[in-house]
């Protein structure tokens, strides 16, 4: 089984092949085919999802690494809906509403449709974890006491070896949950009270993560955005997005702290989670309302959300609204599954967009190649490409390789083009034309290239370039 040509889920692929290749020791090697060789194996995802992906193809070595990513995703769905169900289930000590929670999870469409066409495999499951992290953090909240704050700390650490970018989600979670332990006889009160423990249960659990990931890690995720200039310029920038990025939790605690019309403490906790994400799709939207890759990323949490209020509405018998939002996300998940062509989510065979891969390694061998769109992830879960571009943008080392990359896509000058690819050591562009099938057509300037390098193989709308003074 392969995901659709958007997916991530062979980026997940492509590390799990190398650990499987190469053994455990690779966990402490830089990655060889992404970002020019530079950045470490472990900067690029946590170990859980590679090491589980590769044992049990090391139990089912029939089934490939691409169908045991898919079948793990499913299983996760589940496991997430359970969890979710448990949550409401304690929040409101209503196993009704637990039950009709787990029902809605599992039926709708976007977490579905989302993780199969755009998202990455630790990251889906790390999504579907969360909750039981939630739960850990909620028996916390009730009963403070050693073995509580120790399995909180456990579990939150776990999360965040599945996957870090979990983490503003997860603050997200812990946020609402302090605001509905809070929630007292209609009214929310010693929220400080609820503070301190999740504080040290969050900074416990970095502390731990970070004896694997490194400092280093943290670091590079602080500097990464190359925003103009030196580092210190970089961390300045960072920390600005940071504080505008918790502008919308900010504004969703403030909008439910404030209101007195709250009854219920599992109404307090799905309000807080809806308003956070609303005010952060709205935000990204009022951005730039063209890029839906980007406003539409926090929709798998609004789902969850629209879960909940659907669980709201439900109690209090109101069917036409509770309706109303279950067919929301439908309409959604088909609209934008239209805008991509309504692509085959799930496939036997891989997708024409990257076909041209195998071409591309019969020709390059072990020289480094600059690739682009869709072929960035796919490339190394099928082929030992070295490539420019990786998988995981956010930690790359390598100082220059986004500066190039931006130049090369979207550049208008061949000879910067060209000096650019030289220095970098590249031997080979795989550019994908207008009539090609991928589906990212990241390259604006295409009539370029016959002045960087030589044409050496045209097919299915890609074009293979030689550059210039490499291998003639």
């Amino acid at each position: 089984m392969y995901p659709a040509q958007t997916s991530l889920i062979p980026a997940t692929v492509a590390i799990a092949r190398f650990l499987e290749i190469n053994g455990l020791s690779s966990f402490f090697r830089t990655y060889p085919y992404w970002y020019l060789g530079t950045t470490p194996l472990r900067f690029l995802t946590g170990p859980v999802v590679p090491l589980l992906i590769t044992g049990i193809h090391k139990a089912l070595p029939g089934v490939s690494l691409f169908s045991i990513s898919i079948y793990l995703i499913w299983l996760s769905f589940f496991l997430g809906a359970l969890g979710w169900g448990i949550l409401v289930k304690q929040i409101s000590k209503n196993k009704t509403l637990g039950i009709v929670v787990t029902i809605l999870f599992l039926l709708l469409p976007w977490r579905y449709f989302t993780s199969l066409a755009f998202d990455e495999t630790s990251f889906i499951i790390s999504r579907n974890f969360l909750p039981y992290a939630l739960i850990a953090v909620w028996q916390l909240l009730k009963k403070e006491s050693r073995k509580s704050f120790f399995l909180a700390t456990l579990t939150v650490s776990f999360l965040l070896l599945i996957n870090t970018s979990i983490l503003s989600i997860l603050i997200v979670g812990m946020s609402a949950l302090i605001l509905t332990a809070s929630f007292k006889k209609g009214k929310i009160k010693k929220v400080s009270k609820y503070i301190k423990p999740l504080l040290i249960v969050l900074v416990s659990s970095l502390i731990l993560v970070t004896f694997w990931y490194t400092p280093t890690f943290w670091w590079t995720i602080l500097v990464n955005p190359s925003i103009g200039g030196a580092p210190g310029f970089k961390v300045i920038f960072r920390i600005l997005d940071l504080l505008k990025t918790s502008v919308p939790l900010i504004l969703a605690l403030l909008t439910v702290y404030f209101s007195g019309k709250i009854k219920s403490r599992f109404a307090i906790f799905s309000l807080t989670w809806v308003f956070t994400f609303l005010f952060l799709t709205i935000f990204r939207f009022i951005g730039d309302p063209d890029f839906w890759q980007d406003w539409t990323s926090w929709f798998y949490e609004l789902e969850i959300g629209i879960a909940l209020l659907i669980g709201i509405f439900l109690t209090r018998k109101r069917y036409f609204v509770s309706l109303i939002l279950f067919t929301l996300p439908f309409l959604l998940s088909f609209y934008i599954y239209d805008l991509l062509g309504r692509p085959k989510l799930i496939s036997d065979s891989i997708p024409e967009g990257v076909r041209s891969l195998e071409k591309l390694t019969e020709i390059a061998g072990e020289e480094k190649v600059f690739l682009s769109g869709s072929t960035v992830f796919w490339a190394n879960a099928l082929y030992d490409l070295h490539q420019v571009r990786g998988g995981r943008d956010q930690v790359a080392i390598h100082p220059a390789w986004d500066v190039v990359a931006y130049e090369l896509r979207e550049g208008v000058n061949s000879e910067s083009a060209k000096k650019q690819l030289k220095e970098l050591d590249v031997s080979f562009v795989l550019v994908h034309g207008p009539d090609s099938t991928e589906y990212y057509h990241d390259f604006k300037n295409i009539e370029k290239w016959d002045e960087v390098g030589k044409r050496i193989w045209e097919g299915e709308g890609d074009i293979i370039y030689e550059i210039n003074g490499k291998k003639n």
